[in-house]
């Protein structure tokens, strides 16, 4: 004998123009479909875009005064003697000169960093930077010929200085 399992009656339809339920994940209006991933997307972007705004992004010339600067505050230009063009180079085996440069340099306290606020306008190769210090701040020039070479480096008192 063949036994027959009993049919279940149909589900009932909804009425037309019901919405469908939610399923929950489904992308459908009431979980808030690709909108909701959209909004912390961007507000991730602006915040990142705002962070490197902030941010100071060390140049070239400010990591090259920046090891000047360190090198004269150790009283020993050789780390950074070949960044000098041959000219300059020689005024670096002055060691009384040297001396006297990280004597004044030091004497506001340990270095700390360089930014550079060149003027629009300058002369090209030659740029300006602030260098600060534990106690204090120094300005400083420095001049790039064509080689990209140190020309001319300077240290002396901001006319902020006390």
């Amino acid at each position: 004998m063949k036994q027959v399992t009993p049919m279940t009656p149909p589900t009932a339809l909804p009425p037309i123009g019901t919405p469908p339920p939610d399923r929950g994940g489904s992308g459908g209006p009431a979980a808030g479909g690709p909108r909701k991933f959209l909004v912390p997307i961007v507000i991730a972007i602006a915040l990142i875009f705002s962070a490197n705004k902030l941010l100071h992004h060390k140049n070239h010339d400010e990591v090259l005064a920046a090891d000047v600067t360190r090198a004269i505050a150790a009283n020993d230009m050789q780390p950074v003697a070949s960044d000098f063009n041959a000219l300059t180079r020689a005024k670096l085996s002055d060691r009384g000169k040297v001396g006297q440069l990280s004597d004044f340099v030091n004497a506001d306290g340990k270095f700390e960093s360089v930014k550079e606020d060149t003027p629009s306008g300058s002369a090209a190769g030659y740029h300006h930077f602030i260098a600060t210090f534990e106690h204090g701040e120094r300005a400083e020039d420095l001049t790039v010929d064509s080689d990209g070479k140190i020309a001319d480096f300077h240290v002396r008192p901001t006319t902020t200085a006390q």
